[in-house]
């Protein structure tokens, strides 16, 4: 039983690194959508977000620049990385869960 209770606290610990890991990369990622707005014929794009109550935005260029694709693919990466960190908590969870438990019994 103690092993099986060692094992769980390490693949906790593992968890916990693997969580602060991925919340560090999503901090690092811009937050929010982009939102391409026409205007005399011609596409722009626009980086948003919300900080609290407010709708903030940031001007990124013509919707089939460089900029734009970029920007557009670290937002897929912060959402690859939240759904990541999503599933590690539930894993988290479960392996707390299982611990609880195993502490009856001791």
């Amino acid at each position: 039983m103690e092993s099986v209770v060692q094992a769980l606290l390490y693949e906790e610990r593992l968890l916990q690194n693997r969580l602060q890991r991925l919340e560090n990369e999503c901090a690092s990622r811009p937050k929010g959508s982009i939102v391409i707005k026409p205007r005399y014929n011609t596409m722009y794009a626009y980086l948003q977000w919300r900080e609290g109550c407010r709708v903030c935005s940031r001007y990124l260029g013509k919707a089939d620049s460089w900029q734009c694709r970029s920007m557009q693919a670290k937002i897929v990466e912060r959402q690859k990385y939240k759904a990541e960190a999503k599933e590690t908590k539930r894993k988290l969870e479960k392996i707390k869960h299982l611990l609880n438990e195993a502490s009856k019994f001791s």
